[in-house]
Formats: structure tokens, C-alpha cells, sequence
């Protein structure tokens, strides 16, 4: 079992203790907006009203509050101890405080609830950055209760823009100690929608609903299968 003290000598961790002050300016932004969005549209107009949902590598707690706005109790979990003090200390402007609790833990790979505690569960580019992927997705089938839906997003293999992206990090890596996009040193596990979705199967889930997104580039563009860095996948426990 991961301890807070391997926590903190995971790198990954590190990055997101370094960032954690940024991380709500960047969810202001409008590429950020665009990203959230394009990830909530899948949810359609599902009523979440009393519903208890974990969000699972909750950062500095936006898109918590994005569910506590829809009626759900939600608790935010994350390995970061940066990201977890910021989401505490945000001036509660937005949703009841009643709705939201946020907790450090080690790792979503060792999720510290019962068995079918939550209606949903979201993880929102968190999976790229976890040693393992499968004991993830094994845990958050757990924690949901039969019914219960995922939502999630991954990187996608096959963005041209994130392949761009990726050559951009190595390259700048070889003459910079801050080279561009500096979470690729961390963000190691990309996937397509038919792998993700045999992935998910293994574990309990069905995909519903698949979607593509996180780019600059205008919507028209950036929900393209080939340029969005990001898959949107609406999932659910089916047993």
C-alpha cells in the first residue's frame, strides 16, 4: 500500500504540488472551459440531484464544484497535498460547503470507501499519470454502485496535435531543464476509444458515450477524433 511518504517522492506528485497554485487559472482559461465542457456534454441533461459523487484526482477541486452545482455530494480526492489545500481554501463562492469535502490520499489505485459508495465517479486526466491504469479502473468499479456511471478523460494516441506536442517536449528537453509542455515528462499512458473500451470491459464498465476534446483550436477542430488530445468517455457499472 502506498504510504503519503512514497507519495511524496513520486515526481508526478511533485509537478502537481509545484502547478497547484496555476491549476485554477488554467481551469479559467478558455481552452480549459472548452475541455470541461466538452467532457460534462456527455452527462446530457442526467439529473445528478442528491446523488454522491467522488472525483477521483479532484486537483484543486473545479470540477467538484462543477458537480456540487448539479445537486451531487461530492468528495475530492487527490495525492497532491498542494492541489487538496487549495481546493480547501477556495472562498466558498459556488456550491453549499455541506456538499463538498475534499481528502489527500496516496493514490486512486487504493481507494479508502466501501464498496458501491458512489453513484458516479469522475476522473478527469488523471489515468495518464498512474503506474497502474487496470488497478485503477478495478477500484473505481468497486466504489461504484451497480448503475453507476464514470466519467473520464484520457489522452488520445491518436491526436496529431498531441504527437506534435510530444516531439516539441523531447526536443526542447535536450537543451532546456524547463522544456514546453512539461507534463509530458509525467503523462506517460495515451489510449484510443476501441482499447479503452475493451479496458473498461475487463473491469465492469460499459462505454455509452465517446467524445474528443482539450485542444486550442476551435471546437469544429477540436472534437475531431485526429486533433483533440483528450477522449471524453461516458461510462457505466452494469452488474
Amino acid at each position: 500500500m502506498a504510504t503519503m511518504a512514497q507519495t511524496r517522492d513520486r515526481p508526478e506528485i511533485r509537478f502537481h504540488d509545484e502547478i497547484s497554485s496555476e491549476w485554477e487559472r488554467l481551469h479559467q482559461s478558455r481552452t480549459f472551459k472548452a475541455r470541461t465542457a466538452a467532457m460534462f456534454d456527455l452527462l446530457g441533461n442526467a439529473d445528478l440531484n442528491g446523488q454522491r459523487w467522488l472525483d477521483a484526482g479532484c486537483g484543486t477541486g473545479t470540477l467538484s464544484r462543477l458537480l456540487a452545482a448539479c445537486g451531487c455530494n461530492v468528495t475530492g480526492v487527490d495525492a497532491s497535498s498542494e492541489m487538496i489545500a487549495a481546493a480547501r481554501d477556495r472562498p466558498a463562492d459556488g456550491p453549499p460547503a455541506d456538499r463538498l469535502a475534499f481528502r489527500q490520499i496516496p493514490t486512486i489505485a487504493i481507494l479508502p470507501f466501501a464498496d458501491r459508495s458512489f453513484d458516479g465517479v469522475l476522473c478527469a486526466s488523471v489515468l495518464e499519470y498512474v503506474p497502474d491504469v487496470a488497478q485503477c479502473l478495478a477500484q473505481i468499479h468497486r466504489v461504484l454502485r451497480p448503475g453507476g456511471l464514470l466519467l473520464v478523460s484520457i489522452p488520445n494516441r491518436g491526436s496529431l496535435l498531441r504527437q506534435g506536442y510530444k516531439l516539441a517536449h523531447a526536443a526542447s528537453s535536450r537543451v532546456s531543464s524547463r522544456p514546453l509542455f512539461r507534463y509530458l515528462a509525467f503523462s506517460k499512458f495515451d489510449t484510443t476509444p476501441p482499447v479503452m473500451q475493451g479496458l473498461l470491459r475487463q473491469h465492469g464498465l460499459t462505454m455509452l458515450d465517446v467524445s474528443f476534446g482539450g485542444s486550442p483550436l476551435p471546437p469544429a477542430l477540436d472534437r475531431r477524433p485526429a486533433v483533440g488530445t483528450l477522449i471524453n468517455i461516458l461510462a457505466r457499472r452494469d452488474d
